[in-house]
């Protein structure tokens, strides 16, 4: 009985090292690199504009007229290709 209290002790010992361990040499540099990594991406967002948003002029009577026709003959010949 008090051998296996000894192991389960133990392992346990053991188990706190190798997360002690871990924590030492990953740890620390896993959230610097992660903070600065957000600091840079706040830094370059900061720098540059939204790009602009494009100038949309609304088509006149004539080009409107225009691509109708166009519209027509595009349908006619893919009709025309299918037969």
């Amino acid at each position: 009985m008090s051998l296996a209290i000894f192991l389960a002790i133990c392992i346990v010992g053991v188990d706190f090292l190798i997360y002690v361990l871990f924590q030492w040499t990953f740890g620390d540099k896993r959230r610097a690199i992660v903070r600065k990594l957000a600091a840079h991406r706040e830094a370059v967002q900061i720098q540059t504009p939204a790009p602009p948003r494009p100038f949309l002029v609304q088509a006149g009577p004539q080009t409107r007229a225009r691509l109708q026709k166009v519209r027509a003959r595009l349908s006619t010949h893919s009709h025309q290709k299918l037969a």
